[in-house]
């Protein structure tokens, strides 16, 4: 929609542009990729990657065309459990899995509210192609000789035959020690043997605050099989990822593992900290399938708890041995070179910003009034640059040339200070903007070229005028900003402010880094 004195109405937006031919440019992100997730389960089918999560007593699966793109991708239910089950309450760490063209979701469940003892694990399968589409519970994982507690049950196929391995308590009841268990499996529904205990807690590590294997992940790499595990007590600083790597032929003999580890865990340093990392995905390739992608859930506060926990990704390598490299995990809010294959560059431009509007010589003219796109066309947790050609008409007032909306406050804005012109960051609640400044005083009715950039590697904000770097600054933390792009105002306090009276034309907006050369031909043109 437009809001202005004029009551102009905005139309359909086109899709997006084609990425940029002006360069090659340069593309970052910030983990968290979901700011509020645990237990991530990711499988990339058919150039998409799907999440599944356990939210709010019910099951959900985003979709999205880009890795660090399923935290702006809206979940979808697909299953809610009918109260009075043995699988109605506590669902824990549900698992996706795409198998001979069906998808199966492998969930634990009790039978009432805090009824731990009676976790077990059970399986839906999907009722079409659409893992968005309807399921249908099948019912208990069950073998008579395996009917005990189990959480974390991942299934996997290897050497032509499926297993499932899970953690569990060696009894009946107790918390500690939880185990790592296997059984083959006839088929995706059914356990056809007992459990054979895989791995136990043995090490300081994985039980210096509790005595806990969970979570396992299989790595399958040129013929080796890895199980990647979790380990100690998730709801502290102690959590971190071990591994198990099969060195015999049979899955189904613990003599032929060896265990290794940690092998992903958290630091304190001058560059970052890092809490609690675990439970991870399978491992996911990138867009392009040239990359190999760890996904994680990480702890963001150093104190005890569940509730600060979110999902993260990153890039690691494979050893020799085919076993998984993954290195230290980067502190969150760092800039990470995006995913291989993910899309870099033009996301929108001024035929499609302002494709309805009534342009004068090809600008927008604004009378103390803005244009609202309608649209979120900047992901905030990335690098990105923003670039506009601005005549300002009245220097009396501050006036915001182009922002982006964040719930009550712009998350960024190219502005006119009252002073001068400036590229802002804003924290999530409009307060402690930090600017880079342009050291020149705008002159009425004078076009000017500016563009804004941030640099998320570097975590710094950039402006250019007329081509020419003005200021650097530092930058804030990145926050996730899903309002619309605005055309002539900003926002604080909820409020609409500083709308701008001048004319508008030539916008762009990328994913990713401008370079200085890419500007000057922006300025240019």
């Amino acid at each position: 929609m437009v809001y202005s004195r004029c009551g102009w109405l905005l139309l359909a937006l086109f899709s997006l542009m084609p990425l940029s031919s002006a360069g090659a440019v340069e593309c970052a992100f910030a983990n968290p990729i979901v700011s509020l997730g645990q237990d991530p389960s990711v499988v990339f089918h058919d150039g998409f990657y799907y999440l599944v999560q356990s939210n709010a007593g019910q099951l959900t699966i985003a979709r999205s065309s880009t890795l660090t793109g399923l935290g702006r991708a809206e979940p979808v239910v697909v299953f809610a459990p009918p109260p009075g089950e043995v699988y109605s309450y506590d669902m824990w760490a549900p698992e996706l899995f795409h198998y001979n063209d069906a998808w199966y979701i492998y969930i634990a469940a009790t039978s009432a509210p805090g009824a731990n003892a009676t976790h077990r694990m059970y399986v839906l399968q999907a009722d079409t192609a659409d893992p968005q589409g309807s399921w249908t519970m099948k019912g208990k994982i069950y073998d008579p000789a395996a009917d005990k507690w189990a959480i974390d049950g991942v299934v996997f196929e290897y050497g032509g035959q499926l297993y499932m391995v899970w953690s569990g308590w060696p009894g009946d009841q107790g918390d500690f020690p939880q185990n790592l268990y296997i059984a083959p499996m006839s088929d995706p529904l059914t356990l056809s043997g007992g459990r054979v205990l895989l791995s136990e807690p043995e090490e300081l590590w994985e039980r210096s605050v509790a005595a806990i294997q969970e979570g396992p992940q299989v790595f399958i790499h040129d013929g080796q099989l890895s199980i990647v595990y979790s380990a100690n007590a998730s709801w502290t600083t102690a959590y971190s990822l071990g591994l198990l790597k099969l060195t015999g032929n049979d899955p189904l003999n613990p003599a032929a593992w060896e265990k290794i580890g940690p092998v992903f865990s958290g630091y304190t340093s001058d560059r970052g900290n890092v809490y609690g990392v675990g439970h991870n995905s399978n491992p996911v390739p990138s867009p392009d399938g040239s990359e190999s992608w760890l996904i994680y859930h990480t702890k963001t506060l150093p104190t005890n708890g569940w509730g600060d926990r979110a999902i993260a990704a990153q890039k690691f390598t494979w050893n020799a041995d085919g076993t998984p490299h993954f290195g230290q995990p980067i502190p969150l809010a760092t800039g990470i070179p995006i995913p291989a294959g993910e899309p870099c560059g033009l996301v929108a431009g001024t035929e499609t910003l302002l494709a309805a509007q009534p342009l004068v010589d090809g600008a927008l003219q604004l009378e103390q009034s803005f244009v609202d796109t309608g649209q979120s066309w900047l992901d905030t947790l990335s690098s990105f640059s923003v670039a506009v050609r601005v005549r300002l008409d009245d220097l009396a007032e501050p006036a915001a040339i182009l922002s982006q909306d964040g719930g009550i406050s712009s998350n960024f804005a190219l502005e006119y200070t009252g002073e001068t012109l400036a590229f802002t960051r804003y924290d999530p609640f409009g307060r402690q903007p930090v600017s880079a400044l342009a050291t020149i005083k705008p002159q009425a009715g004078q076009w000017y070229h500016l563009v804004g950039v941030y640099d998320i590697a570097a975590a710094e904000l950039r402006l250019y005028v007329d081509g020419e770097l003005q200021a650097t600054a530092a930058a804030p933390a990145p926050w996730d900003a899903r309002g619309s792009v605005i055309l002539g105002a900003a926002r604080a306090g909820s409020k609409r402010v500083k709308p701008l009276t001048g004319q508008i034309r030539d916008v762009q907006l990328y994913k990713g880094v401008l370079t200085a050369d890419e500007v000057k031909q922006l300025a240019g043109g």
